[in-house]
């Protein structure tokens, strides 16, 4: 568990279900790309697998003083490589959450693990996307042409990164 003032990142619980499959559907992800199960089947046997989490990574819940508010994603891709995913239920934009859970991520993970990049990516018009990552070091390496397909046609995301002291050459 990760806490910072009222916001928490936690593993999911079994409590904790009918929100992950909440965050699953277009009231929450709007306009872009989230976090998405086919069924209440697939979530449950994914769930009972291995509680959202294993050696590749997995999904945690945020909470802001104590109510679920959000999930979190971590994707090891490979040694040094990590990416990142966040969404927030729409009454939670634009507050600093965002931000604080990116911080509080992109720090665990430097600090616990030899990590030298950091990815993330965001549709081109999620503004706010871009500017929690940037407002957390990140920065924009380019677009992904046509990377994801919502709302019936494909978008393009830009790719964003975080280099940490490991990826840094010392000359």
């Amino acid at each position: 568990m990760l806490e910072h003032g009222d916001i928490c990142i936690r593993c999911i619980e079994d409590t904790d279900l009918e929100f992950v499959s909440f965050c699953s559907s277009p009231v929450v992800y709007g306009t872009y790309q989230g976090f998405r199960f086919t069924s209440q089947n697939a979530l449950l046997n994914a769930y009972q697998e291995d509680g959202f989490w294993s050696a590749d990574g997995g999904i945690l819940l945020v909470e802001d003083q104590g109510e679920a508010v959000g999930l979190a994603q971590i994707t090891f891709v490979r040694e040094g490589l990590v990416r990142v995913g966040l969404i927030l239920l729409p009454d939670n934009r634009g507050a600093g959450i965002g931000t604080a859970v990116l911080g509080m991520l992109r720090d665990y993970l430097c600090e616990n693990y030899p990590i030298a990049r950091i990815e993330a990516d965001t549709d081109v018009e999620n503004i706010a996307g871009q500017r929690i990552l940037e407002n957390n070091g990140f920065a924009c390496e380019g677009t992904l042409r046509a990377y994801r397909f919502y709302g019936g046609a494909y978008h393009d995301s830009y790719l964003y990164s975080y280099i940490t002291n490991l990826g840094r050459c010392s000359l």
